[in-house]
């Protein structure tokens, strides 16, 4: 037997023992996690620590693990949320552990990276796919409401993107639109990939009890609910009676045990009301674990620029929405302030956190703001290729070329934030726009001078903040 042939067997071989052993590993994990009934002790903390520490070997996320030691000698919030999953029905719970922690974040990165260095890729975490873009509301300002309405991902296409994400080792995937559930064969292909952890971002309005029954029983599914505020804010956006359909799909999903979340666009009519603590109260209340705050972007369905929080409105909100997530179990992340947390914009499947978005139409965009595209998944499987064969594109790898885009992570965006990065990405690789009116965020002059106004006036206005800062601590020091 020659060396190499002998270095292989010795590899595959180590290999299979550290699988087995991190197997056992994730298997008393499991046990552990799922036993919990009640609140979960400081020795169980503990446990659950060191066997986090185990099976990080390569010390991916020590950031996050040690976060949670820092939790726990300050008895934050967040240490409530293990409690609050042991109330959830059986099957939520366990996909939630066996998919996300132990399939997309551990499993997944050892995966994810062996991935990458046999073909050469990025190691994207997750991905966002829109399988429709047809939808029941008209919401001011849709991202997406210039998409054609048509939808061109055919059961099996999609079927066939889900099992490359897996062979990629991406165990979490995010669904939106369009109203998602307008897809009847969406629960079909949900069970069928149950090793999965479907994120699916939701008006909310389709989730009647029944709907709510189902997700609970699949247990792989988290709906994340678009709600901009109170009956006031969302009614303006949405439609009228939408907040009272939203709120009764809450109560659907808490109900029955689920695990969801919610969605909220900071913009000008409803920025007074994200900075009352009563918004945050309420969603906790009504059971929401999580939640995502993207700032609106001039682009989709007639684009207005005085949608947009100024500067300073949204460094003050979020400030308020840190100081929220540290006062309750509501895990809050606001796009596209907390840049600082993942180094940075996440477009074109950057590798760890990254990630990229398929259309309805199978264009695959850098991510779910930026509508230009080079490639199509359609097309792909034509020609009898891969999902994976997108990320080397000179679009994606130019995008990466230039991430980070700022210095300053929260301003990490290259639509909004460093609009000029975008417009040379375009120029230099030349993608096609994904809808009629794409372009417009990089040609039309009144957008463009706007946003480099913008971006320019968010800039100072960090700066200030961070001066001021600086002042403050040297003051208390000296006292």
């Amino acid at each position: 037997m020659s060396n190499n042939k002998l270095a292989e067997r010795l590899t595959e071989r180590k290999n299979l023992i550290v699988s087995n052993a991190q197997d056992a590993i994730i298997n008393k994990v499991s046990n552990i996690l799922l036993g919990i009934q009640d609140k979960v002790s400081q020795k169980a903390w503990t446990k659950l620590l060191k066997m986090a520490d185990s099976l990080d070997k390569d010390g991916a996320y020590a950031p996050a693990i040690n976060g949670i030691r820092g939790a726990l000698e300050i008895d934050h919030p967040y240490l409530q949320f293990l409690d609050i999953l042991a109330k959830k029905s059986p099957q939520c719970r366990k996909k939630f552990i066996s998919n996300f922690l132990l399939n997309a974040v551990f499993r997944g990165n050892h995966k994810r990276q062996e991935f990458s260095r046999k073909y050469n890729t990025s190691q994207p975490f997750f991905f966002v796919i829109s399988p429709s873009m047809r939808c029941n509301l008209h919401c001011l300002g849709c991202y997406a409401g210039n998409y054609p309405q048509k939808d061109k991902l055919s059961y099996e296409a999609i079927d066939q993107i889900l099992k490359d994400a897996k062979t990629m080792g991406i165990y979490m995937v995010t669904v939106s639109g369009g109203e998602p559930f307008f897809r009847e064969d969406l629960l079909d292909l949900f069970a069928s990939h149950n090793d999965i952890y479907f994120q699916v971002f939701t008006n909310g309005t389709l989730i009647d009890s029944t709907l709510a029954k189902k997700i609970s029983q699949l247990g792989n599914i988290a709906p994340v609910i678009s709600c901009e505020g109170f009956e006031e804010e969302t009614d303006y956006r949405r439609g009228r009676g939408t907040f009272q359909k939203i709120c009764q799909a809450m109560d659907n999903l808490k109900e029955e045990g689920a695990i969801y979340g919610f969605s909220t666009v900071p913009a000008s009519y409803n920025y007074s009301t994200l900075l009352k603590e009563e918004y945050y109260r309420f969603l906790v209340e009504k059971g929401a674990l999580f939640g995502w705050f993207f700032q609106y972007i001039p682009i989709g369905l007639r684009p207005e620029t005085g949608l947009m929080l100024t500067p300073q409105q949204r460094v003050t909100l979020h400030d308020r929405v840190r100081e929220m997530r540290n006062k309750y179990p509501l895990f809050a992340a606001d796009f596209w302030n907390d840049g600082p947390y993942v180094d940075g914009c996440l477009a074109g499947g950057r590798t760890n956190s990254g990630y990229f978005h398929i259309n309805s139409n199978g264009d695959i965009e850098p991510c779910v703001f930026a509508h230009f595209a080079v490639d199509n998944i359609v097309n792909i499987y034509k020609r009898k290729g891969h999902l994976w064969d997108a990320l080397n594109s000179d679009f994606f790898k130019e995008i990466r070329a230039g991430q980070p885009w700022n210095k300053n992570h929260q301003m990490p965006c290259m639509v909004i934030d460093n609009p000029q990065c975008l417009r040379n990405v375009v120029e230099k690789t030349h993608p096609y726009p994904t809808h009629e009116g794409a372009e417009s965020i990089i040609e039309n002059p009144l957008l463009v001078n706007h946003l480099d106004t913008y971006s320019q006036r968010l800039g100072d206005t960090l700066k200030e903040r961070d001066l001021l800062n600086h002042y403050e601590e040297r003051k208390a020091a000296a006292n």
